[in-house]
């Protein structure tokens, strides 16, 4: 196995951390809709499926790390098994696979959807165009 030097994991915080930011810059304000626009929905939905699309892969990586330390001995657990806790990590994590699938394709649903709408409101004084 290759020494990495990076701790994959902090891939995916990074991820969780930039939806983080995202749910805070979208709060519905008294205002009106944190998203003004339909191309910025449009676009938002666009990247959502796109990571969603790549999920599948990244839990099939984990799960595949994880039998390949429990088939070379290198687990141990506090209580049960390892072959109990690696059975039902798998487990779990196909079936999360089979969920980002279902997500990504609901995302490209509602990707399509957005795609032909546009906006006709009022055009704020403030905003570059």
């Amino acid at each position: 196995m290759t020494a990495r030097t990076t701790d994959p994991a902090r891939h995916p915080a990074k991820a969780a951390d930039a939806i983080r930011a995202f749910n805070h810059a979208t709060l519905p304000t008294r205002t009106g809709p944190a998203i003004a626009y339909p191309g910025t929905v449009y676009n938002t939905i666009g990247a959502m499926a796109t990571l969603a699309h790549r999920l599948p892969q990244a839990l099939d990586h984990i799960a595949l790390a994880l039998a390949d330390l429990h088939k070379a001995g290198h687990l141990t657990a506090d209580h049960g098994t390892p072959t109990q806790h690696t059975t039902t990590a798998v487990a779990a994590l196909r079936e999360a696979e089979h969920l980002a699938v279902a997500l990504t394709e609901a995302l490209e649903r509602a990707h399509a959807a957005t795609g032909p709408l546009g906006y006709c409101g009022p055009m704020p004084e403030d905003d570059d165009f």
